[in-house]
């Protein structure tokens, strides 16, 4: 398994994925519309066993194109998170659904013998019980609903000669080529840095989060494995450690960042969740390196040094991107325009 296709390579753990893949050996080809330009891989351009290719993962000819001589396809694009889907949920249907059913046709079609899809554990919605793998799925954003239905599409694929796995993700955090300040690890940081307060809403509910540099490293573990061990497997991502009530993270960025000052607020979202990665661990040895406090360290630290520069645009929010896309459609501006007029607009949101 040498060839591999990444699928919206460029994004915040496509650009991480390509990075670690590349460092191993593979031959990696990205698929990816390039919303935000190429700036995320333009140290991978330079490697000859990258490939870039331009288009939309909606596109039949542009999918084909990348599929062919690859062994292996790791499927990351998609409109991610609550806030982006929400903004246009057709969108979010096209790219996050029909897509992936259009890309496993394809995939068996071209002979792809392996496909690693990311999922979230957001599918589990809210529970007062330690979730596993079994556990019932309760979507409750279109965001969600989309990753349980592509789920089942690909598991329903596995064969033979097709061998699918699942990643549920937790809630991601750190650095990337293509950072993103959507996040709310990442979004806590920053207004810890900028602002000296953060605002946390209810608090008692439980997310799992996830570095995404040890996301990468799932996507590659899946690929150093025989396919047949990993065949038809969901596998939840992330460390117990890693299991935090939004109050805890709050006193993490308090405690790394000082000064700092939490509000405290009342809403309606009452998503709650605990994970088990139990089976992970079992199946292919794997073990977190990153914890939530080296994240919230390593973001500061590139704050403020200036590495991130002016980290408030829109380019660091996919909810601002789909609002671009929806926009451009409507007046035939091309969407990085688009985005480059809405992070004028918009670039205090922060």
């Amino acid at each position: 398994m040498k060839n591999i296709l990444i699928v919206g390579g460029a994004g915040y753990l496509g650009s991480v994925a390509v990075k670690l893949l590349l460092g191993r050996g593979f031959n990696v080809r990205v698929l990816d519309s390039f919303l935000f330009g190429e700036a995320p891989l333009e140290e991978a351009k330079r490697n000859p066993n990258c490939e870039l290719i331009r288009g939309d993962v909606r596109d039949i000819g542009a999918v084909v194109q990348a599929m062919r001589g690859c062994d292996a396809v790791v499927h990351l694009a998609a409109i991610v998170g609550d806030p982006a889907c929400e903004e246009n949920k057709q969108l979010a249907m096209e790219v996050n659904r029909a897509a992936t059913r259009m890309l496993v046709d394809v995939a068996r079609g071209c002979g792809v013998r392996r496909f690693i899809f990311t999922s979230t554990c957001g599918v589990y919605g809210a529970s007062e019980s330690m979730l596993d793998e079994n556990s019932e799925l309760r979507p409750l954003s279109v965001y969600a609903r989309t990753k349980v239905d592509s789920e089942a599409v690909l598991l329903a694929a596995k064969a033979p000669d097709f061998a699918p796995t699942v990643l549920r993700l937790g809630t991601l955090f750190g650095l990337s080529a293509r950072m993103r300040f959507d996040l709310v690890v990442n979004l806590f940081v920053a207004r810890a840095a900028s602002m000296a307060r953060i605002t946390i809403l209810n608090g008692e509910q439980w997310r799992p989060f996830l570095h995404v540099q040890d996301a990468a490293r799932a996507v590659l573990a899946c690929l150093e494995v025989t396919p047949g061990e990993i065949s038809g497997q969901v596998l939840n991502v992330g460390a117990p450690s890693l299991n935090l009530r939004i109050r805890e993270l709050g006193e993490l960025i308090v405690t790394a960042i000082p000064g700092t000052r939490i509000e405290a607020m009342a809403n309606e979202d009452r998503r709650s969740y605990r994970v088990s990665f139990e089976k992970i661990r079992k199946v292919l040895n794997f073990k977190c390196e990153r914890t939530v406090e080296s994240g919230i360290r390593e973001i500061f630290k590139a704050i403020r040094s200036g590495a991130l520069g002016d980290f408030t645009p829109g380019e660091f929010s996919n909810q601002v991107a789909i609002r671009a896309i929806a926009q451009a459609a409507g007046n035939k501006a091309s969407p990085p325009r688009q985005i480059a007029a809405l992070q004028r607009a918009e670039g205090r949101a922060i």
